[in-house]
């Protein structure tokens, strides 16, 4: 089946339910169907074809939501735009996708003018709001037919474009036909049982694999609810899930340290709740027992990729294991090998490589990667893991990540853990740096929990207890926070940057 069939089916069957909840603006599952084949039809009448390429750069929205299936039911493909990025990442990703349309609030259009002179495909910019240069999005839809338009869709058809966070080089366009998104929805359908009762409150970024793809297209699949918010603020998550009654919450690890923070964390009623799912970034089982601990539920930590929508899930029902990401999903297969691509043994270290219906059907004008990401027909997803006794996969870092120091290889993810074990750290991030002796050598970044306090030696002979020495820190840097993308992943290569120069200095 395809996206469009899925939802369409959902909003057939719901007519008269309420879909979203958007600050007290409730909006019924029909109003998603006649606005999405409003948006559809303008698309058509502007002359935008089947598999054009267009792009949505905003906040949370309804907007966006109509825009965004609405594209679907064009025959489009949807190229979801960070709205953290800048010129040359915005340019970047319009100019490869090609994109021939965007949809953009009054916030970024300075973002979007500054880049478009040299997007020669971009014919058309919708603006949310009123806007004297460009066409409204009221005025977009304004007279356009409410009945939705006759575009015969393939599961083979591309659906969405996710572009990798790029923390390396220029991001990379990972093109999701529409059965790569609906079969990853499938297995977590049957993972997580979800089901038309469950309310979600949803305020991750709808540009992101795990706001987008998983938790609003997820709601769309099984007739949940949503209370969608713009962004996250914490002091709010546990007053909405009171209020709605909401069941699910998903985030990234960051925000789950945020709630533990929040004021009278503990006068809030959460037992409507059965579920809280975190993912984009690797949860500490510190936070995982502390989330646990004050408020009576274990995090399910599960992992995907933006090539790949989820991979694996720890049980909805079963043992959850802080520190892992849970076994492969219902149809994903997974293999752990070496440099030689020849299986490990189970408990060794090496490269995660996977197969099944979700893997994308290729990177957008990346020929030369679409070669390199397979071998034999397994994706190699770049991510380092070990499978333990009982198959949950536990991720120990990137392959780019991995520091080789005296030949010896370390990886950031266990020595973190460790570090993240001291009662004053609040978070820490490990990067290798050049080394004339060693080749590499280990360079810890800690921040500490408030009114704590900790010295580089202490942090190091702690891993030194715990740790074979090759792996404990060299050197300890302390800072106010990780610099970290806009869904949580930390970003190494700017701490890596800012090691080069202390060294330098």
């Amino acid at each position: 089946m395809t996206l469009v069939s899925c939802f369409n089916n959902t909003f057939s069957k719901n007519t008269s339910r309420v879909a979203v909840d958007f600050y007290g603006k409730r909006i019924p599952f029909s109003e998603l169907d006649k606005n999405s084949n409003k948006v559809a039809n303008a698309l058509i009448r502007l002359g935008i074809k089947k598999g054009d390429k267009v792009a949505q750069f905003l906040d949370n929205s309804p907007e966006l939501i109509y825009f965004f299936i609405g594209a679907l039911k064009a025959g489009c493909v949807v190229v979801p735009i960070n709205t953290y990025y800048k010129e040359a990442e915005v340019g970047h990703m319009l100019s490869n996708s090609g994109s021939k349309l965007i949809l953009v609030n009054t916030e970024r259009m300075k973002v979007l003018e500054n880049c478009k002179g040299n997007l020669e495909e971009l014919r058309h910019i919708i603006t949310v709001e009123n806007n004297e240069k460009y066409t409204s999005f009221d005025n977009f839809v304004k007279n356009s037919m409410e009945n939705e338009p006759n575009i015969k869709l393939s599961n083979d058809d591309g659906a969405i474009i996710f572009y990798t966070s790029g923390t390396t080089g220029k991001s990379k366009g990972a093109l999701l036909t529409h059965y790569n998104v609906e079969s990853n929805l499938k297995a977590l359908k049957e993972a997580w049982h979800w089901t038309d009762n469950d309310k979600l409150l949803l305020c991750l970024p709808l540009y992101h694999i795990h706001g987008l793809g998983v938790a609003l297209c997820g709601s769309f699949y099984n007739g949940s609810f949503i209370v969608l918010r713009k962004k996250f603020l914490p002091d709010d998550v546990l007053p909405l899930i009171q209020q709605h009654e909401c069941t699910l919450f998903m985030g990234v690890p960051t925000m789950y340290i945020k709630i533990l923070e929040a004021k009278d964390r503990e006068k809030y009623d959460i037992s409507s709740m059965r579920l809280f799912i975190s993912g984009s970034a690797p949860l500490s089982s510190e936070t995982f027992k502390e989330f646990k601990d004050v408020f009576g539920h274990e995090i399910l930590e599960r992992a995907g990729m933006s090539e790949t929508m989820m991979n694996f899930s720890n049980p909805y029902k079963g043992k959850k294991k802080p520190g892992t990401v849970g076994k492969p999903l219902p149809g994903v297969e997974v293999r752990i090998v070496d440099a030689d691509f020849n299986d490990v043994e189970k408990g060794e270290a090496g490269e995660i490589m996977i197969k099944g219906p979700n893997i994308l059907k290729e990177y957008w004008n990346f020929p030369r990667l679409n070669g390199e990401a397979f071998r034999q027909g397994w994706f190699r997803t770049g991510d380092i893991g070990r499978m333990d006794e009982d198959g949950y996969i536990i991720f120990v870092g990137r392959a780019r990540d991995m520091i080789i120091t005296g030949g010896l290889k370390v990886y950031p993810r266990e020595v973190e853990e460790t570090i993240d074990q001291h009662p004053a750290v609040k978070e820490s991030a490990v990067v290798g740096v050049p080394d004339k002796l060693f080749g590499e050598s280990v360079r810890a970044y800690v921040v500490l929990k408030e009114n704590a306090n900790a010295r580089e030696e202490e942090i190091i002979s702690f891993c030194r207890q715990k740790l074979a020495g090759f792996k404990k820190p060299k050197n300890v840097e302390f800072l106010k926070e990780l610099p970290r993308t806009s869904t949580g992943k930390v970003q190494k290569n700017i701490l890596r940057e800012r090691a080069m120069k202390s060294k330098a200095s």
